[in-house]
């Protein structure tokens, strides 16, 4: 759509189509056939998009909101995404379809490594990280994640669970864990 389309697309539809609370603000497609779903405000396209996220191999790390959804999935499974069943219905998706999905990428990020840095706030993309892995499994992250927490030897520590590529990242990339917790997911799980 140009931009005059969109605008006009807009004006005929004044009010989010999947929220109903708030104006439109952007025009929602489905990113791979580029088909048009709806109007939508500002947060749900966010929301929508980090929906879609979810279901791919993140490419960078700060990628929160998705990396949310699988966090909230291992913890209470399905009962979580049946608050969303809204918004995956809007996508045309079940949720089934949408745990599905969510377990496949988890299957791709085996990799658990911890990083740290002492830099509490860095410009972006220069915060300089320190990196332990990569590790056996999640709970010798989750060991490292607290030894250092604990130490306050770190400003911020992350663990990620990055693919099994062969890439020896300098910083957090994959699916990121910025808080404590033992994470359920074990390496070569398949649940």
């Amino acid at each position: 759509m140009s931009h005059s389309e969109r605008a006009a697309y807009r004006d005929r539809h004044p009010q989010c189509q999947l929220c109903r609370r708030r104006p439109t603000a952007a025009v929602d497609h489905d990113a791979v056939t580029g088909q048009v779903r709806g109007a939508v405000c500002r947060s749900c396209n966010s929301w929508l998009g980090s929906m879609e996220a979810a279901l791919r191999v993140p490419k960078r790390a700060r990628q929160q909101q998705a990396a949310y959804l699988h966090w909230r999935f291992e913890a209470r499974g399905t009962a979580t995404l049946a608050h969303y069943a809204g918004e995956l219905s809007y996508l045309g998706k079940s949720v089934k379809e949408f745990a599905d999905g969510l377990l496949a990428v988890r299957r791709l990020l085996v990799v658990p490594c911890v990083y740290w840095t002492d830099q509490v706030a860095a410009p972006r993309g220069e915060t300089r990280w320190t990196k332990t892995g990569p590790l056996t499994d999640a709970e010798e992250a989750d060991r490292h994640h607290r030894r250092l927490q604990s130490a306050q030897a770190a400003a911020v520590v992350v663990t990620a669970f990055e693919p099994d590529d062969g890439v020896n990242s300098p910083s957090p990339r994959g699916l990121v864990k910025p808080f404590t917790g033992s994470p359920r997911y074990h390496h070569g799980s398949r649940r």
